[in-house]
Protein backbone atom coordinates (compact mmCIF):
# COMPACT_ATOMS: atom_id res chain seq x y z
CA UNK A 1 0.00 0.00 0.00
CA UNK A 2 1.11 3.54 -1.09
CA UNK A 3 0.39 7.19 -0.03
CA UNK A 4 1.13 10.26 -2.47
CA UNK A 5 0.43 13.88 -1.38
CA UNK A 6 -0.92 16.84 -4.53
CA UNK A 7 -1.86 20.00 -4.47
CA UNK A 8 -3.91 18.57 -7.57
CA UNK A 9 -3.44 15.23 -9.70
CA UNK A 10 -3.14 14.85 -12.98
CA UNK A 11 -5.12 11.63 -15.14
CA UNK A 12 -1.58 9.90 -15.42
CA UNK A 13 -0.89 10.49 -11.71
CA UNK A 14 -4.47 9.28 -11.14
CA UNK A 15 -4.18 5.71 -13.28
CA UNK A 16 -0.91 4.63 -11.21
CA UNK A 17 -3.11 4.49 -7.84
CA UNK A 18 -4.11 1.17 -6.51
CA UNK A 19 -6.59 -0.05 -4.45
CA UNK A 20 -5.95 0.59 -0.78
CA UNK A 21 -3.66 3.13 -1.56
CA UNK A 22 -3.77 6.74 0.60
CA UNK A 23 -4.45 9.98 -1.60
CA UNK A 24 -3.98 13.63 0.31
CA UNK A 25 -4.83 16.43 -1.13
CA UNK A 26 -3.77 20.02 0.68
CA UNK A 27 -7.00 21.84 2.36
CA UNK A 28 -4.87 24.70 3.54
CA UNK A 29 -2.45 25.35 6.13
CA UNK A 30 -2.35 23.01 8.90
CA UNK A 31 -4.83 20.63 7.36
CA UNK A 32 -5.74 18.03 5.05
CA UNK A 33 -7.93 16.41 3.39
CA UNK A 34 -7.72 12.87 2.78
CA UNK A 35 -8.87 10.72 0.09
CA UNK A 36 -9.33 6.52 0.62
CA UNK A 37 -10.10 3.73 -1.65
CA UNK A 38 -11.22 0.93 0.67
CA UNK A 39 -11.14 -2.41 -1.54
CA UNK A 40 -13.44 -5.60 -1.17
CA UNK A 41 -11.91 -8.25 1.16
CA UNK A 42 -12.86 -11.24 0.49
CA UNK A 43 -11.83 -12.54 4.04
CA UNK A 44 -14.70 -11.06 5.13
CA UNK A 45 -17.87 -12.84 5.54
CA UNK A 46 -20.45 -9.97 4.88
CA UNK A 47 -18.13 -7.64 3.15
CA UNK A 48 -18.82 -3.78 2.31
CA UNK A 49 -19.20 -2.78 -1.38
CA UNK A 50 -16.06 -1.35 -2.09
CA UNK A 51 -16.13 2.67 -1.41
CA UNK A 52 -14.89 5.99 -1.74
CA UNK A 53 -13.83 7.63 1.95
CA UNK A 54 -13.08 11.54 1.85
CA UNK A 55 -11.85 12.57 5.30
CA UNK A 56 -11.64 16.50 5.69
CA UNK A 57 -10.94 17.83 9.79
CA UNK A 58 -12.30 14.23 11.23
CA UNK A 59 -15.31 13.92 9.33
CA UNK A 60 -15.80 11.46 6.54
CA UNK A 61 -18.49 11.43 3.43
CA UNK A 62 -18.57 8.13 1.85
CA UNK A 63 -19.01 7.02 -2.04
CA UNK A 64 -19.79 3.93 -4.05
CA UNK A 65 -16.88 3.46 -6.29
CA UNK A 66 -19.96 1.83 -8.52
CA UNK A 67 -19.66 4.28 -11.08
CA UNK A 68 -22.68 4.88 -13.20
CA UNK A 69 -22.44 7.92 -15.31
CA UNK A 70 -20.86 11.20 -16.12
CA UNK A 71 -23.48 14.05 -15.63
CA UNK A 72 -23.81 16.78 -18.44
CA UNK A 73 -22.12 19.36 -16.15
CA UNK A 74 -19.28 17.23 -15.16
CA UNK A 75 -19.94 15.18 -12.38
CA UNK A 76 -19.14 11.76 -11.91
CA UNK A 77 -22.24 10.12 -10.45
CA UNK A 78 -21.83 6.97 -8.20
CA UNK A 79 -23.95 3.34 -8.16
CA UNK A 80 -25.31 5.25 -4.51
CA UNK A 81 -26.80 8.33 -6.08
CA UNK A 82 -23.89 10.53 -4.69
CA UNK A 83 -21.89 12.69 -6.95
CA UNK A 84 -18.09 14.06 -7.24
CA UNK A 85 -17.74 17.50 -8.90
CA UNK A 86 -14.81 18.96 -9.66
CA UNK A 87 -15.07 22.53 -10.78
CA UNK A 88 -12.49 24.15 -13.61
CA UNK A 89 -11.10 27.37 -14.10
CA UNK A 90 -14.53 29.38 -15.03
CA UNK A 91 -17.24 30.09 -12.49
CA UNK A 92 -18.97 27.09 -11.87
CA UNK A 93 -22.38 26.39 -10.73
CA UNK A 94 -23.42 22.64 -9.53
CA UNK A 95 -26.16 21.59 -7.54
CA UNK A 96 -26.59 18.10 -5.78
CA UNK A 97 -28.85 15.69 -5.12
CA UNK A 98 -29.85 13.29 -2.42
CA UNK A 99 -26.97 11.47 -1.95
CA UNK A 100 -23.57 12.11 0.36
CA UNK A 101 -21.48 13.72 -2.27
CA UNK A 102 -18.48 15.97 -2.85
CA UNK A 103 -18.45 19.32 -4.56
CA UNK A 104 -15.21 21.40 -4.90
CA UNK A 105 -14.76 24.50 -6.62
CA UNK A 106 -12.05 26.26 -8.88
CA UNK A 107 -10.48 29.59 -8.99
CA UNK A 108 -13.16 31.07 -10.14
CA UNK A 109 -16.57 32.28 -8.08
CA UNK A 110 -18.62 29.28 -8.03
CA UNK A 111 -21.86 28.45 -6.79
CA UNK A 112 -22.19 24.81 -5.06
CA UNK A 113 -25.23 23.25 -3.46
CA UNK A 114 -24.87 20.35 -1.73
CA UNK A 115 -28.79 18.88 -1.41
CA UNK A 116 -30.23 16.08 0.84
CA UNK A 117 -27.20 14.35 2.56
CA UNK A 118 -23.97 14.50 4.56
CA UNK A 119 -22.21 16.66 1.99
CA UNK A 120 -18.47 18.31 1.71
CA UNK A 121 -18.11 21.51 -0.16
CA UNK A 122 -15.05 23.16 -0.79
CA UNK A 123 -14.76 26.55 -2.66
CA UNK A 124 -11.15 27.23 -3.09
CA UNK A 125 -10.23 30.46 -5.35
CA UNK A 126 -12.39 33.24 -6.11
CA UNK A 127 -15.55 35.15 -4.20
CA UNK A 128 -18.04 31.33 -3.83
CA UNK A 129 -21.46 30.81 -2.82
CA UNK A 130 -21.84 27.53 -0.78
CA UNK A 131 -24.72 25.62 0.17
CA UNK A 132 -25.05 22.77 2.37
CA UNK A 133 -29.09 21.38 2.10
CA UNK A 134 -30.09 18.83 4.60
CA UNK A 135 -27.74 16.71 6.43
CA UNK A 136 -24.52 16.81 8.30
CA UNK A 137 -22.97 18.92 6.04
CA UNK A 138 -18.61 19.90 6.38
CA UNK A 139 -18.01 23.40 4.18
CA UNK A 140 -14.42 24.98 3.15
CA UNK A 141 -14.70 28.32 2.03
CA UNK A 142 -11.24 29.04 1.08
CA UNK A 143 -9.92 31.81 -0.62
CA UNK A 144 -12.05 35.05 -1.29
CA UNK A 145 -14.75 36.22 0.48
CA UNK A 146 -17.46 33.50 0.21
CA UNK A 147 -21.43 33.46 1.61
CA UNK A 148 -21.57 30.24 3.19
CA UNK A 149 -25.32 29.01 4.02
CA UNK A 150 -24.72 25.25 6.26
CA UNK A 151 -28.58 24.48 5.48
CA UNK A 152 -30.79 26.08 3.12
CA UNK A 153 -31.04 30.16 2.79
CA UNK A 154 -34.57 30.35 2.71
CA UNK A 155 -36.28 28.05 5.37
CA UNK A 156 -33.44 26.67 7.78
CA UNK A 157 -34.45 22.33 9.08
CA UNK A 158 -34.84 22.87 12.70
CA UNK A 159 -33.66 20.05 14.35
CA UNK A 160 -31.06 18.89 11.87
CA UNK A 161 -27.98 17.24 12.31
CA UNK A 162 -25.41 20.13 12.69
CA UNK A 163 -23.06 21.13 10.55
CA UNK A 164 -19.52 22.42 10.19
CA UNK A 165 -18.16 25.39 8.29
CA UNK A 166 -14.72 27.22 7.92
CA UNK A 167 -14.46 30.53 5.66
CA UNK A 168 -10.99 31.02 6.23
CA UNK A 169 -9.67 33.82 3.79
CA UNK A 170 -11.48 36.40 3.21
CA UNK A 171 -14.40 38.70 4.50
CA UNK A 172 -16.96 36.17 4.87
CA UNK A 173 -20.68 35.29 5.45
CA UNK A 174 -21.71 32.22 7.57
CA UNK A 175 -25.23 31.22 8.32
CA UNK A 176 -25.70 27.85 10.20
CA UNK A 177 -28.91 25.94 10.12
CA UNK A 178 -31.11 24.12 12.38
CA UNK A 179 -29.19 21.65 14.33
CA UNK A 180 -25.82 22.51 16.76
CA UNK A 181 -23.79 23.56 13.99
CA UNK A 182 -19.68 24.26 14.90
CA UNK A 183 -18.92 27.76 12.15
CA UNK A 184 -15.60 29.28 11.95
CA UNK A 185 -14.83 32.46 10.66
CA UNK A 186 -10.74 32.27 9.82
CA UNK A 187 -9.03 34.96 8.39
CA UNK A 188 -10.66 38.19 7.34
CA UNK A 189 -13.41 40.23 8.95
CA UNK A 190 -16.07 38.06 8.85
CA UNK A 191 -19.90 37.97 9.93
CA UNK A 192 -21.35 34.75 11.41
CA UNK A 193 -24.76 33.69 12.06
CA UNK A 194 -26.05 30.80 14.08
CA UNK A 195 -30.12 29.64 13.59
CA UNK A 196 -31.76 27.44 15.88
CA UNK A 197 -29.97 24.65 17.79
CA UNK A 198 -27.25 24.85 20.03
CA UNK A 199 -24.21 26.86 17.85
CA UNK A 200 -20.44 27.00 18.30
CA UNK A 201 -19.26 30.20 16.43
CA UNK A 202 -15.76 31.36 16.52
CA UNK A 203 -14.59 34.59 14.32
CA UNK A 204 -10.81 33.79 15.25
CA UNK A 205 -8.99 36.42 13.25
CA UNK A 206 -9.93 39.91 12.15
CA UNK A 207 -12.66 42.24 13.27
CA UNK A 208 -15.47 40.20 13.45
CA UNK A 209 -19.83 40.35 13.73
CA UNK A 210 -20.75 37.43 15.49
CA UNK A 211 -24.67 36.19 16.14
CA UNK A 212 -26.15 33.46 18.06
CA UNK A 213 -29.99 33.59 17.39
CA UNK A 214 -31.82 30.72 19.01
CA UNK A 215 -30.33 28.00 21.35
CA UNK A 216 -27.50 27.77 23.86
CA UNK A 217 -24.68 29.37 21.70
CA UNK A 218 -20.90 29.69 23.02
CA UNK A 219 -19.41 32.53 21.00
CA UNK A 220 -15.83 33.56 20.76
CA UNK A 221 -14.15 36.57 19.06
CA UNK A 222 -10.66 35.48 18.87
CA UNK A 223 -8.25 38.12 17.99
CA UNK A 224 -9.59 41.74 16.51
CA UNK A 225 -12.53 43.98 18.18
CA UNK A 226 -15.74 41.81 17.55
CA UNK A 227 -18.85 42.57 18.30
CA UNK A 228 -20.56 39.12 19.59
CA UNK A 229 -24.82 39.45 20.39
CA UNK A 230 -26.02 35.94 22.03
CA UNK A 231 -29.41 36.02 21.14
CA UNK A 232 -32.26 34.21 22.81
CA UNK A 233 -30.92 31.43 24.83
CA UNK A 234 -28.46 30.78 27.59
CA UNK A 235 -25.18 31.89 25.43
CA UNK A 236 -21.56 31.91 26.67
CA UNK A 237 -19.65 35.01 24.97
CA UNK A 238 -15.92 35.24 25.15
CA UNK A 239 -14.45 38.36 23.39
CA UNK A 240 -10.52 37.42 23.10
CA UNK A 241 -8.17 39.97 22.44
CA UNK A 242 -9.44 43.07 21.12
CA UNK A 243 -11.64 45.70 21.98
CA UNK A 244 -14.65 44.03 21.87
CA UNK A 245 -18.42 44.68 22.45
CA UNK A 246 -20.80 41.67 23.80
CA UNK A 247 -24.12 42.15 23.97
CA UNK A 248 -26.85 39.92 26.42
CA UNK A 249 -30.64 40.02 24.61
CA UNK A 250 -32.29 36.82 25.77
CA UNK A 251 -34.78 35.67 28.08
CA UNK A 252 -31.84 33.53 29.34
CA UNK A 253 -29.27 34.56 31.94
CA UNK A 254 -26.15 34.74 29.96
CA UNK A 255 -22.27 34.93 30.74
CA UNK A 256 -20.04 37.37 29.14
CA UNK A 257 -16.32 37.57 29.37
CA UNK A 258 -14.60 40.34 27.68
CA UNK A 259 -11.31 39.23 27.60
CA UNK A 260 -8.00 41.48 26.85
CA UNK A 261 -8.78 44.85 25.88
CA UNK A 262 -11.15 47.67 26.54
CA UNK A 263 -14.49 45.82 25.97
CA UNK A 264 -18.02 46.73 26.38
CA UNK A 265 -20.50 44.17 27.97
CA UNK A 266 -24.23 45.06 27.72
CA UNK A 267 -26.46 43.41 29.51
CA UNK A 268 -30.25 43.61 27.83
CA UNK A 269 -31.56 40.39 28.28
CA UNK A 270 -34.13 39.18 31.29
CA UNK A 271 -31.57 37.25 32.91
CA UNK A 272 -29.54 37.79 35.46
CA UNK A 273 -26.17 37.57 33.49
CA UNK A 274 -22.50 36.85 34.73
CA UNK A 275 -20.02 39.36 33.72
CA UNK A 276 -16.40 39.58 33.63
CA UNK A 277 -14.26 42.48 31.78
CA UNK A 278 -11.14 40.67 31.94
CA UNK A 279 -7.73 42.95 31.22
CA UNK A 280 -8.39 46.28 30.46
CA UNK A 281 -10.28 49.13 31.21
CA UNK A 282 -14.07 47.65 30.95
CA UNK A 283 -17.71 49.87 29.93
CA UNK A 284 -20.59 48.36 31.30
CA UNK A 285 -23.93 49.08 30.46
CA UNK A 286 -27.34 47.97 31.30
CA UNK A 287 -30.68 48.70 29.18
CA UNK A 288 -33.40 50.94 30.21
CA UNK A 289 -35.83 50.04 32.75
CA UNK A 290 -39.45 52.01 32.02
CA UNK A 291 -40.43 49.96 35.17
CA UNK A 292 -38.40 49.04 39.00
CA UNK A 293 -37.22 45.39 38.77
CA UNK A 294 -37.16 42.92 41.21
CA UNK A 295 -33.76 41.33 42.11
CA UNK A 296 -30.40 41.69 40.75
CA UNK A 297 -30.14 42.31 37.05
CA UNK A 298 -26.59 41.08 36.81
CA UNK A 299 -23.53 40.00 38.30
CA UNK A 300 -19.93 41.92 37.40
CA UNK A 301 -17.62 39.28 39.00
CA UNK A 302 -14.04 41.05 38.06
CA UNK A 303 -14.92 44.56 38.95
CA UNK A 304 -12.25 47.17 39.08
CA UNK A 305 -12.07 50.76 40.11
CA UNK A 306 -11.07 51.56 36.71
CA UNK A 307 -14.00 50.42 34.82
CA UNK A 308 -17.25 51.88 34.01
CA UNK A 309 -20.94 51.31 34.67
CA UNK A 310 -23.73 53.37 32.48
CA UNK A 311 -27.42 53.28 33.09
CA UNK A 312 -29.64 53.92 30.12
CA UNK A 313 -31.84 56.80 31.78
CA UNK A 314 -35.89 57.40 31.33
CA UNK A 315 -36.63 60.85 32.02
CA UNK A 316 -40.15 62.00 33.12
CA UNK A 317 -38.71 65.54 31.23
CA UNK A 318 -37.88 64.63 28.06
CA UNK A 319 -35.24 62.98 25.76
CA UNK A 320 -33.51 66.52 26.04
CA UNK A 321 -33.82 66.58 29.80
CA UNK A 322 -30.04 67.15 31.40
CA UNK A 323 -30.54 66.04 35.34
CA UNK A 324 -27.82 66.64 37.48
CA UNK A 325 -26.22 63.19 38.80
CA UNK A 326 -25.43 62.64 42.74
CA UNK A 327 -23.97 59.23 44.37
CA UNK A 328 -23.93 57.85 47.98
CA UNK A 329 -23.17 55.06 49.68
CA UNK A 330 -23.68 53.14 53.15
CA UNK A 331 -23.62 49.90 54.89
CA UNK A 332 -26.15 47.51 55.03
CA UNK A 333 -27.08 44.11 56.81
CA UNK A 334 -28.95 42.55 54.08
CA UNK A 335 -30.03 42.87 50.35
CA UNK A 336 -33.31 43.29 51.26
CA UNK A 337 -32.30 46.12 54.25
CA UNK A 338 -30.13 47.88 51.11
CA UNK A 339 -33.15 47.96 48.78
CA UNK A 340 -35.22 49.40 51.31
CA UNK A 341 -32.52 52.13 52.10
CA UNK A 342 -31.70 52.66 48.37
CA UNK A 343 -34.96 53.28 47.85
CA UNK A 344 -35.15 56.23 50.37
CA UNK A 345 -31.68 57.75 49.32
CA UNK A 346 -33.33 58.31 45.43
CA UNK A 347 -37.19 58.86 46.11
CA UNK A 348 -36.40 61.21 49.05
CA UNK A 349 -32.72 62.56 49.02
CA UNK A 350 -32.32 62.62 44.98
CA UNK A 351 -29.57 60.64 44.27
CA UNK A 352 -29.06 58.74 41.30
CA UNK A 353 -27.04 56.26 41.77
CA UNK A 354 -26.76 54.30 45.71
CA UNK A 355 -24.27 51.53 47.03
CA UNK A 356 -24.18 49.46 49.32
CA UNK A 357 -21.67 47.35 51.01
CA UNK A 358 -23.82 44.23 51.99
CA UNK A 359 -20.83 41.49 53.32
CA UNK A 360 -17.80 40.85 51.12
CA UNK A 361 -19.91 42.53 48.07
CA UNK A 362 -21.15 45.98 46.96
CA UNK A 363 -24.54 46.43 45.52
CA UNK A 364 -25.27 49.21 42.90
CA UNK A 365 -28.87 50.96 42.18
CA UNK A 366 -29.61 52.90 39.66
CA UNK A 367 -32.52 55.41 39.48
CA UNK A 368 -32.95 55.40 35.40
CA UNK A 369 -36.90 57.06 35.42
CA UNK A 370 -39.14 58.37 37.90
CA UNK A 371 -37.66 59.57 41.62
CA UNK A 372 -41.05 58.23 43.12
CA UNK A 373 -40.26 54.83 42.08
CA UNK A 374 -36.75 54.41 44.23
CA UNK A 375 -34.47 52.31 42.68
CA UNK A 376 -35.25 51.32 38.91
CA UNK A 377 -32.25 48.54 38.41
CA UNK A 378 -29.60 46.80 40.86
CA UNK A 379 -26.06 44.84 39.99
CA UNK A 380 -23.88 43.07 42.32
CA UNK A 381 -20.16 44.09 42.24
CA UNK A 382 -19.12 40.54 43.89
CA UNK A 383 -15.80 40.67 46.42
CA UNK A 384 -15.78 44.28 46.42
CA UNK A 385 -16.04 47.19 48.90
CA UNK A 386 -17.07 50.68 48.69
CA UNK A 387 -13.50 51.94 48.31
CA UNK A 388 -13.61 50.44 44.82
CA UNK A 389 -16.45 52.17 43.25
CA UNK A 390 -17.31 56.41 43.15
CA UNK A 391 -19.25 58.51 41.22
CA UNK A 392 -16.33 59.00 38.49
CA UNK A 393 -17.46 54.97 37.56
CA UNK A 394 -20.72 56.07 36.14
CA UNK A 395 -20.94 57.78 32.97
Amino acid sequence: MLEYAFDKITAEQALAIKAGDTVTFSGGPARTVSVAYQAYDPTVLTPEVPRILVTYEGRTVVFSTDLVQLSNVGALVMGDGSQLFIGDAGDSRFTAGAGDDGLYGGPGDDSLVGGGGRDLLQGNGGHDVLVGGEGSDIIYGGQGDDLIYTSNQQSPVSGEAGDWAHGNLGDDEIVGGGGNDTLYGGQGNDFIGGAAGDDWISGDLGDDDLFGSLGNDTLVGGAGGDTLSGGFGADSLSGGDGDDQLVSQGPEASTLNGGAGNDTLVSGGAGRDILFGGEGRDHFEFVTKTEPSVGVEAEIRDWEAGDELHFAAVSILGSNAILPRSYSEFVASSYEAAVQIANEHISAAGATYVAAQVGNDVYVFADTGDPQDGADISILLTGRTLADIGLTNFV
